[in-house]
């Protein structure tokens, strides 16, 4: 089978990178096209190795999430990612796997994050699909397969809100699905249409159907969520939830990392942004609040810091380029993690038990967030509005209060607690997809509606039409 996430996004890779090797492992001949070769790979493993090149938002996102409407997040999205799934598509090792003649495979599976292009894969090798997603999918994703998106309970993740939302942001969240719909169709779909022609013209594309027919025949959604990382939410039964792929028990720490962690008669606080956003963006004066802050309490600081920038940090916090995330949080002796929010910091921190103080500044990071802070194992700071005293305060309140860590406790418990391994689920389904032929009776008959009658508009315009026709009869 074919794996095309050619994306230099770790994070998004990251998700599903165990998957790969696993399916290798069990004698699937893999072939992957990613930025990331796997160390030690199978034998049936075999990477493609995409041109190196740092994923450059191109803007500072602290500044961005001073200004962030969430209204605006899908004519933001629109415009950034074609352009980003663009300077992909000129890679020479992606070329060369478009306009390869001979290959076979069983199937394709690719990464959609603002790439519903790379679906035409499976026309390209006559293959079924399998579509990866590294977060929640919005309301455009869900409209190829009709899986239910209400605004009224189902909050669209890159927003900010939870599933109790107020009636203005219910409202919003209503608004925002109706746009990632009905005008993602008209807007944002064209510009994928037009990035498939230019760069899929390989032999025999002009047998190839509509990128909207491609998109609704795809097999399989993988999806990195689950009930107790996100919102609870219907799924139809090609939609499956796999968070936590990449989970394990946390090893053994380095010598002096060990030491740290066991000699800390008041716990370790561990604080990292992760691996996009970097504390070196952040305004001078908003690094110092965290310093100065973090410089008070009594507790050991693991401070993730990129710069090679030497800083006064006090006695209490040892900053590194690179900490073991995962074996800090494996730590029984971390009580607290200072995060951004990102998904897999969530799942990880839900995985070990810890609770989180997160500076959630974009995308979903506030959801994220929100969603462990109305469960009780969190406090949730807006970067954009974030204060030395709210920090001061939420950092004293988490460190005190013994709530927070039962809280964690109680939603590892749950997170751990299922049936099947998320990554022996994801192999089950895959497998089934291959043995099914598609398994394209996962599907629901609302894949044949358009937009507008599985939104039943075409019905609310003829109860108005009738209405006026009775109204006009009335009158006369």
């Amino acid at each position: 089978m074919n794996t095309f996430l050619p994306s230099k996004a770790r994070s998004h890779y990251g998700a599903f990178e165990p998957l790969f090797k696993e399916l290798a492992e069990k004698g699937h001949n893999m072939t992957v096209l990613s930025p990331f070769p796997l160390k030690n790979p199978p034998p049936s493993y075999h990477h493609i190795q995409v041109e190196d090149e740092d994923l450059v938002m191109g803007f500072n996102p602290f500044d961005v999430a001073r200004h962030f409407k969430p209204i605006l997040v899908p004519f933001r999205s629109w415009f950034i990612w074609p352009k980003f799934t663009e300077t992909i598509l000129n890679k020479p090792s992606i070329q060369k796997l478009i306009h390869s003649e001979g290959l076979h495979f069983d199937l394709v599976l690719f990464e959609n994050f603002y790439h519903e292009c790379f679906v035409t894969l499976g026309h390209k090798f006559n293959a079924p699909v399998v579509q990866l997603f590294p977060s929640i999918p919005n309301a455009g994703v869900a409209q190829w397969h009709r899986n239910p998106y209400i605004g009224s309970y189902i909050p669209d993740i890159n927003t900010g809100f939870c599933d109790n939302m107020s009636f203005i942001e219910r409202l919003t969240n209503t608004v925002l699905s109706f746009i990632h719909t009905a005008l993602g169709s008209f807007y944002y779909l064209p510009k994928q249409r037009d990035l498939m022609n230019k760069y899929f013209n390989y032999t025999g594309w002009e047998t190839r159907p509509s990128i909207e027919n491609m998109l609704n025949n795809i097999s399989l959604t993988l999806i990195n969520t689950h009930f107790s990382v996100g919102t609870p939410r219907p799924l139809v039964p090609s939609y499956i939830d796999v968070a936590g792929m990449h989970l394990k028990p946390a090893s053994s720490l380095p010598e002096d990392l060990q030491d740290i962690m066991n000699n800390a008669p008041n716990g370790v606080v561990y604080f990292s942004f992760g691996s996009v956003l970097k504390l070196t963006q952040l305004p001078k004066n908003e690094l110092e609040i965290f310093i100065r802050q973090l410089g008070k309490i009594k507790q050991k600081v693991l401070f993730k810091w990129e710069s090679d920038t030497k800083i006064d940090f006090p006695p209490n916090i040892i900053a590194r380029k690179w900490l073991p995330q995962v074996d800090i949080l494996g730590h029984p002796n971390c009580i607290l993690f200072i995060t951004h929010g990102g998904i897999h910091s969530t799942e990880e921190a839900i995985y070990f038990g810890v609770p989180m103080l997160a500076i959630s500044v974009f995308g979903d990071q506030l959801h994220n967030s929100l969603v462990m802070q109305n469960r009780g194992a969190a406090i949730q700071i807006k970067y954009s509005e974030f204060t030395e005293d709210v920090f001061e305060i939420a950092l004293n309140k988490m460190l005190n209060e013994k709530s927070f860590k039962q809280k964690a406790t109680e939603l590892s418990q749950i997170f751990h607690d299922q049936p099947l391994k998320s990554l022996n689920k994801a192999i089950y389904w895959i497998e089934y997809v291959i043995r099914y032929n598609g398994a394209h009776h996962l599907k629901t008959a609302a894949d044949q509606l358009t937009w507008y009658e599985f939104l039943l508009i075409d019905g609310l315009f003829l109860v108005i039409i009738m209405r006026i026709i009775i109204t006009v009869i009335l009158w006369i």
